[in-house]
Parts: structure tokens; C-alpha cells; sequence
């Protein structure tokens, strides 16, 4: 088959099912799960408390050795003669020990020249991709009286571009040999001709209309476009519980106490008396005791005693409900309390060293916790995409395309190292309360742009100024780590924890994660000891303080994607695409080391939730 290849990690995100992308020039649909080659090629990704909460999902696997693409567009041009040509199916067959083959010009005066994939696609709101009928466009509107007899079959197309490379839309014409032409003016600003037809590269047409019974309208965008794919990805680090077989679950079995709880439990259960999201009212508390004289976690013990009452059940969530929407945020929210545990965390796949923050530079006044997560892995699921409009009325797109021929989701699974800071719950209210007016003023447009575009929910995070300023800090902190420890910046990521208003709680993790079983080499760990976590931080902070690109960078009142960042810019904040989480929006060092003055255009800072760093240096 085609040589082409893509890391397996991208086949979660950018280049997901659906994606369009591109590789030695040529632009590739990625075909939906049913379409992937089966038996030895997919391999089980093992995370049951992902499993357990995806509805209609038995498994998560991840691609061994290929899937199926398609080429997408088949229209294409020749950068030479400009003729258009579309690539057929039956031009793409070739030997399963060659190499795909480069679709190339067959004029002979363009000497075997690489065509180009055409730059704009046709996509609807639904989801759906198709071409651009060039024919009709390049037929629009023209006379047949002028142009005279055409017809599809014979018609020779060509794409031409006038006046300088890369001009705007009315310098693009694409033309008939009939002699009907039309550049590609208005292409963006209205609704294409062409109803969907409910298309999908390789799936052929499924029918899709609006309301009014008509087929639903297509828009153009260009192909590498953000808008023509939005993945929904969740992750999770694998923070499971003591299992059966541990030394905690055997000490229970031999606890005359505990093990009377589990016995009155399960025969309510299995009588009716009891549904099991009840459990957690009647029976959590009770097992404080027991908790208390085996030295262990309530959590803990409460993960063995479900387990033994309902074993398999992984449908309660902390508050005993069932889960009905459940997203990244729920997620980090059972994450949160695992990292930030006092005792530390020692499981499979998670193994972490609690520390008290260091008094150096007034720390331990803002954090809660350091801590050095020396081994996690991390599991991330692919969902689904939208395109274009990502509003909650348009649903997902399941990775099968909707065919329901497949009831698992692709997922990649990675192992590494990492640094979590805990914040002091009282230390981040204090700041809000103590600089209300002037955080909101600074980030009062951001967020609700974030809002509007309903990107907490699709990116699963709870967007207040607290994120504003735990997203920009974590960004700095991993500009400082590469430099200090020599992982290059595109290899940390991050995780930011926070809490709605309303139960606000903070941290951040900054790890390296490699699919290597392995993960790293303890370097990153090594940072986040107490002896030097300090300095780390307070060289990021100081940063923070200062841009190339002040002061316009820092006096701006909007800039970045949708406008959603305010002092923040390439020179100072925004990290690699492969380390953000959230497409580097939302991001304000002022809240990080603003000191409470008035910047050159008299505009009140508040002060950064770091001040206190600096002036104590």
C-alpha cells in the first residue's frame, strides 16, 4: 500500500476521523473507524473509567500499523498549464508494493508536472465535505448564446490566478474552454449554489436537508481551514484506585466491620431497597473509621467497597449520580484531589511525592502543594468532530461517520513525568475579591468571546479569571522547564485544574508524556523537588513581567484568536500547539505579575496573583 504515514498520536488530533490532511503535498481524507484495517492492527487501550462513562462505547483502540484514507479533493490544478483535472479513483489504483502514486500533469509540454490539490472545499453545517462544483461556478450566470454549446463531460477547466501570488478572491478565475468564466469573488461572503447531499469522502451521499425539506446549504472554506475539522478529544490520566488485588482490598476482606458495611449493602442493592447512585448518602461516611484505622484515603476505601457491592458499575460519579453529560471537566475534576493528595499517590500507572511548598519567595502563602508526579500515563480519546459551526444544536459526528458499524473509539495512550502545583483555595479568593473591578475589566471580552463560542464546553474548562491567569502561568512555567531541564518546549504539555465559581479549586500539571511505555527520564521530576521548584517559578513570574513587544503587547485590549487574549503575544506567552491544550486562547500575564499600576494608555492594572513573588525577590 501507500507509504504516506502520520504519527498515531495525530490521528487523535489534528488528523482525527474526518480530518483532511496533508502530506508530500498531496491532501488525504482520513476514513471513518469502520473503513480501518481490523484484526491485528487495532489494539485494546485499557481505561475503565473512561470506558465505563462513554455511552455506547465498549472499547477504546488504537491503530497498530494503517488506516484508510482517501484523496480529498480530487480536484486539482496544474501549477503549470493551470488546467484543472479531476483525479479519479481508478487514476490512484496501483500495485499493494508501491508507493500511491503523485497525480501529475498529462500535458506533455508540463513534462510530468505534480498537480495541486484545488485550495477550497464545499462544507455544511451538518458536517458533511464535498467539492466545490467548479463547473457550475465557472457557468455561472453566463449565456449560452456568448459562450456557446458545453457540456460537463467535455468541458476543459482551468484555475487561474492574476496579479500577484496568493492575491485575494477576485484575482482567482476559474474558466471554461466554452469560453464561461467567473473569478471567485463573493465565494466567501454567501452560501454556495450546491445543496448538501450529505457527502463524506469515500461513504458516497447520504441525503441532508434543513428544516424547509430542502437540502441544507454549503459554505466554502479553504482547505487547511481550523473550521473544516473541530475534534472533540477528552483525556485522562489513569488514576485507578486500589484494585482487588492490592495490599489495602486484602487488609479490608479481614475487617469484620467492613466487610458486615459491604454485606448489608449488596443484599440491598440486589433486594431494591437501594439503586446504587444511593450508595455515597448511606454508607460513604460510615467508612471514615475504617478509613482512619488502615491509615488510607477515604477515597480509597470507598473505591473498594463499590467495587465489592457493584463490581463493573462505573457509571456513579462523586456525588453518587448517574454521569448524563459527561465531559473533559468532569475528568479533571476526579484528577484534582488523586494529584493533590497529601500522602501522595502510589498506583500502576501514577505514582506521585507530596511536598509542602517551599517559604522562598512568600510561596508558601499561594500554593497548597508541590508536587512530583514521577510516573502517569495518559489516555486520549477521540469523539467525534464538527465543522464549521460547533454549536451544541449540531451534534457530534461519531468517529464511524454515523454508520453505527462500530462501537469503540479510536484512542492513543502515553506514559511520562511531571510537576503539579496545588493553590491555596483562600489565596486565589483573596486576590479575586481584593482585585474584583480591575480582573474583570481586564478580562470581562475575552471570556464571554469564549462564551459565545461555546468553547468551554467543547474544550472542557470553566472559564472564569482564575483559569485566565492558571493557563497563562502554566504557559511560562513551561517555557521556563524547557530551558532549565532541556526538554524542548514542544514536548511538556499542560493540564490547568479549575473549578467553577462556585466551587473553585486550583492547580496546574506540567508533564512530558511519550508512547514509549517507559515515558521519560526523571528530569522533569527532578525540577519540581523543593529545592528547586522555587526558582523555577520565580524565574517564570519575572518573565511574565516583560515582552519584546511591550508596550503595545501588553496595552492591547484584545488580540490572538477571536480576540480572546489580552497581554499576550508569540514573544512572550503563547507555547507550541502540541503543548496547549486550548489552541493558546485566554492567556493574560497581567494576572500573572501585574503590579496594580497604570499601564501608558492610564488603564488601572490589577495585580498579578505572582505580585507578592517578585517584591519578596
Amino acid at each position: 500500500m501507500s507509504t504516506k504515514s502520520l504519527r498515531r498520536a495525530q490521528l487523535v488530533s489534528p488528523f482525527g476521523v474526518g480530518a483532511l490532511c496533508e502530506i508530500d503535498g498531496q491532501s488525504f481524507f482520513v476514513k471513518g473507524t469502520h473503513r480501518w484495517p481490523k484484526g491485528k492492527n487495532l489494539k485494546e487501550v485499557k481505561l475503565q473509567s473512561l470506558t465505563g462513562k462513554l455511552h455506547g462505547v465498549s472499547r477504546l483502540m488504537r491503530p497498530e500499523y494503517a488506516v484508510s484514507v482517501t484523496r480529498f479533493p480530487r480536484w486539482h490544478f496544474c501549477p503549470g498549464c493551470r488546467g484543472m483535472v479531476q483525479w479519479t479513483s481508478q487514476d490512484d489504483r496501483h500495485d499493494d508494493d508501491k508507493p500511491l502514486p503523485v497525480p501529475r500533469c498529462k500535458n506533455t509540454s508540463c513534462k510530468n508536472r505534480a498537480l495541486v490539490p484545488m485550495r477550497f472545499v464545499a462544507v455544511c453545517d451538518n458536517g458533511h465535505v464535498d467539492e466545490i462544483d467548479w463547473y457550475y461556478w465557472a457557468h455561472r450566470g453566463a449565456q449560452q448564446a456568448r459562450t456557446g454549446s458545453c457540456s460537463r463531460a467535455e468541458a476543459k477547466l482551468t484555475f487561474k490566478v492574476t496579479g500577484r501570488s496568493g492575491g485575494d478572491f477576485k484575482s482567482m478565475h476559474v474558466a471554461c474552454s466554452c469560453g464561461a468564466k467567473n473569478s471567485l469573488e463573493g465565494i466567501s461572503e454567501r452560501p454556495l449554489l450546491q445543496g448538501c447531499k450529505g457527502y463524506q469522502p469515500g461513504e458516497g451521499n447520504s441525503g441532508c436537508t434543513g428544516e424547509d425539506g430542502r437540502p441544507s446549504k454549503m459554505w466554502m472554506e479553504p482547505r487547511g481551514s481550523s473550521a473544516l475539522h473541530y475534534p472533540s478529544v477528552i483525556s485522562a490520566l489513569d488514576i485507578a484506585q486500589a484494585s482487588m488485588g492490592s495490599a489495602l482490598a486484602t487488609k479490608l476482606a479481614h475487617d469484620t466491620v467492613f466487610e458486615n458495611w459491604v454485606n448489608l449493602a449488596t443484599r440491598q442493592v440486589k433486594s431494591g431497597q437501594l439503586a446504587i447512585e444511593q450508595l455515597e448518602s448511606f454508607y460513604k461516611a460510615n467508612l471514615q473509621d475504617i478509613a482512619d484505622e488502615h491509615d488510607a484515603e477515604l477515597d480509597d476505601i470507598w473505591a473498594i467497597f463499590l467495587e465489592r457491592v457493584a463490581p463493573g458499575d462505573d457509571d456513579t460519579t462523586a456525588s453518587g449520580g448517574l454521569i448524563q453529560e459527561f465531559d473533559q471537566r468532569d475528568v479533571m475534576a476526579d484528577e484534582f484531589p488523586v494529584l493533590g493528595s497529601m500522602r501522595g499517590f502510589q498506583g500502576a500507572n501514577l505514582t506521585t511525592v507530596a511536598h509542602t511548598p517551599p517559604s522562598h519567595f512568600a510561596l508558601d502563602s499561594l500554593l497548597e502543594r508541590v508536587v512530583q508526579v514521577e510516573r502517569l500515563r495518559e489516555v486520549r480519546v477521540f469523539r467525534g468532530f464538527q465543522r464549521r459551526d460547533v454549536g451544541s444544536e449540531n451534534s457530534l459526528i461519531p468517529p464511524d461517520l454515523g454508520t453505527g458499524a462500530a462501537d469503540w473509539l479510536p484512542a492513543i495512550e502515553v506514559s511520562g513525568e511531571g510537576i503539579f502545583l496545588q493553590f491555596k483555595n483562600e489565596a486565589i479568593a483573596s486576590w479575586l475579591d481584593d482585585n474584583g473591578p480591575s480582573i474583570d475589566e481586564f478580562t470581562a471580552s475575552q471570556l464571554r468571546a469564549a462564551e459565545e463560542a461555546d468553547l468551554p464546553r467543547r474544550m472542557g474548562f470553566n472559564a472564569n479569571p482564575a483559569f485566565i491567569m492558571l493557563h497563562t502561568f502554566a504557559h511560562m512555567l513551561i517555557n521556563q522547564l524547557s530551558f532549565d531541564c532541556g526538554y524542548s518546549s514542544t514536548s511538556l504539555r499542560e493540564r490547568v485544574y479549575c473549578g467553577p465559581e462556585s466551587n473553585l479549586y486550583c492547580g496546574i500539571l506540567i508533564y512530558t508524556a511519550d508512547s514509549d511505555s517507559e515515558g521519560s527520564m526523571g528530569g522533569l521530576v527532578e525540577m519540581g523537588g523543593p529545592e528547586r521548584i522555587a526558582e523555577v517559578i520565580y524565574r517564570s513570574v519575572a518573565k511574565s513581567e516583560w515582552c519584546s513587544g511591550d508596550p503595545v503587547c501588553r496595552e492591547l485590549e484584545s488580540q490572538g484568536i477571536g480576540n480572546m487574549n489580552r497581554a499576550a503575544c508569540h514573544a512572550c506567552s503563547l507555547v507550541a500547539e502540541t503543548s496547549c491544550t486550548y489552541s493558546n486562547i485566554l492567556l493574560n500575564r497581567v494576572l500573572v505579575s501585574g503590579r496594580g499600576s497604570k499601564n501608558g494608555r492610564g488603564v488601572a492594572e490589577p495585580f498579578g496573583f505572582f505580585h507578592k513573588v517578585i517584591e519578596g525577590h
